[in-house]
């Protein structure tokens, strides 16, 4: 009777030894197709229930150490800790990440939510400077106008790195706040977002003002101006990635919560990515670009003109990323480019 047990299962017992040898490294595991990972899953519930049935009837012990020792590497292929691959890596950041953002409607919404509030009242501060005053008060705007009353001065580099480390620490808190309230049911982060775009849209609109002198609002606009793209984005990434989070503990699709959460964290994952590269530029910018009075010795023009150069190459880049390579890698996904990235989108799709 054991024998006959033994033998009827036997031969799933085989196939999924089988399989783990075949699927043992990870890029063979990941080049699986999803029919493969199917079986290889359903092989591994059954045989795991024939070990609990084989422990259960007291089988002979050489036979529950195989069963052992096969449902243990089986488990530790299907549940391993993924180790790093530069080549995934570079597919993720430079063709699903950039999908996911151009088509993650938290992304538009922080977008929106952060430059319109920021130019309208950018505008109004900039007609009407009591307006300024009554939004972030007139201590503040002082202290801004003294920050830039004197020209900018050369230093040394060690206080530069001293002043970039600053720099993420400084504007990374107004990211971690943006995505951490944002991850608590959405509309916080919202609101924190709306609250500094329209605290520096009131401030940039006053600095371009009358009420202010022009070598002033002069100095203000060069220092502001190569690293604002990347710093601005970087504020709206955090709280998309952080309202996508928050979304997801709101609408839930029909799963728990906290399982809605973590598919949510999942997508918002990039441009959590995104936003900490950029605030780390953004403060390379600031501490080495934006305050010098001159650059590269002065060999190609005016440190002003450089840095709206700056500015300019930045936000292309950015739209390049988001708009550019989200676009193509949308069209690749919908089948409408053909090619060696639409095959590896496709394959992740059947997986």
């Amino acid at each position: 009777m054991i024998e006959e047990s033994i033998a009827k299962l036997e031969p799933d017992w085989k196939e999924l030894e089988r399989l783990t040898k075949e699927l043992r490294s990870a890029r063979a595991f990941r080049r699986a197709d999803g029919e493969t990972i199917a079986r290889f899953a359903a092989l591994y519930r059954s045989v795991c229930g024939d070990l609990a049935l084989a422990e259960e009837r007291r089988l002979p012990p050489g036979t529950i150490r195989y069963l052992n020792d096969l449902v243990g590497v089986a488990h530790n292929l299907l549940y391993r800790r993924q180790t790093f691959d530069r080549r995934e890596f570079g597919r993720v950041f430079f063709f699903d990440a950039p999908r996911w953002l151009l088509t993650d409607a938290a992304f538009w919404a922080a977008l929106a939510l952060f430059w319109i509030p920021f130019w309208t009242c950018g505008a109004i501060a900039e007609r009407n400077p009591d307006f300024a005053r009554s939004v972030v008060g007139s201590e503040q705007l002082e202290s801004l106008e003294r920050m830039y009353s004197e020209p900018f001065e050369e230093m040394d580099a060690f206080d530069r790195v001293g002043m970039a480390a600053y720099y993420v620490q400084h504007n990374g808190g107004i990211g971690l706040e943006c995505f951490a309230l944002g991850a608590l049911f959405a509309f916080p982060g919202l609101y924190v977002l709306a609250f500094n775009a329209t605290a520096l849209g009131v401030s940039f609109g006053y600095m371009s003002s009358g009420a202010v002198e022009a070598e002033v609002a002069a100095r203000f606009a060069e220092f502001t101006t190569a690293h604002g793209p990347f710093e601005l984005t970087a504020v709206v990434l955090s709280a998309a990635a952080g309202t996508r989070i928050g979304f997801g503990l709101i609408k839930t699709n029909g799963f728990a919560r906290l399982d809605s959460a973590r598919r949510a964290a999942i997508k918002a994952s990039p441009a959590m990515v995104a936003a900490f590269l950029l605030f780390c530029g953004a403060a390379l910018l600031e501490a080495f670009v934006s305050p010098r009075p001159t650059l590269f010795w002065g060999v190609f023009g005016d440190a002003a003109a450089i840095k709206r150069g700056i500015a300019i190459l930045s936000s292309t880049l950015l739209v390049f990323y988001i708009v550019g390579l989200g676009g193509v890698s949308w069209a690749a996904k919908r089948g409408w480019i053909s090619g060696a990235s639409g095959e590896k989108e496709a394959k992740g799709a059947r997986r």
